[in-house]
């Protein structure tokens, strides 16, 4: 337990990686930000679940990127998972919606393992203030059911951040999010692609 609660403070908030990634997306081009903090396992939502790596290897960057910014992050007790969520545009605000990226830290930093997003035109800009949680150390209450069938998905080293997509049959995926909060776990999910 103390060696999870040293770890977690030893480890950058998840929101910073998120806003270098978005960064380098305007300095360096979007695909080249996706190649430079993907894990070497990230996985995108492309036709399906699909390892990112080879999608991105050969693509170019568009004249323009998107952007994006975190507004909700959730980070597991130990540190080694993180979800972070907010809007996202194309410039001008032609298109606009909601990321969905999930973290992993090791010894080379932050790295996400999945993202995608869905158009929302309700989404709204946030502001620089980052709704930042963090799971709960600890025993909590039994962990809640799983997702149904996850295509993919894991678990933080400590157990208290969960995650899974799985395939809707008419509204195409689920992302789903557990987290230890307090003495229970809380459950958050969005419908992607």
């Amino acid at each position: 337990m103390i060696w999870a609660l040293l770890a977690a403070a030893a480890t950058p908030p998840v929101e910073q990686a998120e806003r270098a990634f978005a960064s380098a997306a305007q300095t360096k081009g979007q695909w080249t930000a996706f190649r430079e903090f993907a894990a070497p396992d990230a996985q995108m939502l492309i036709d399906g679940p699909q390892p990112a790596l080879p999608f991105l290897k050969d693509k170019k960057d568009p004249p323009v990127a998107v952007m994006w910014w975190p507004a909700h992050t959730v980070t597991s007790c130990d540190g080694s998972l993180a979800f972070s969520t907010g809007p996202w545009r194309r410039k001008g605000g032609q298109a606009m919606g909601r990321y969905f990226t999930i973290w992993r830290h090791d010894a080379n930093g932050w790295r996400w393992i999945y993202d995608g997003g869905a158009e929302d035109r309700s989404a709204t800009p946030a502001g620089d203030k980052v709704a930042a949680l963090r799971a709960a150390c600890g025993r909590a209450a039994s962990a809640p059911m799983a997702i149904m069938r996850p295509l993919i998905g894991g678990t933080s080293g400590d157990g208290s951040l969960r995650w899974g997509l799985a395939r809707r049959e008419q509204d195409g995926y689920e992302l789903v999010i557990t987290y230890r909060l307090g003495a229970g776990w809380t459950r958050e999910s969005a419908i992607i692609g």
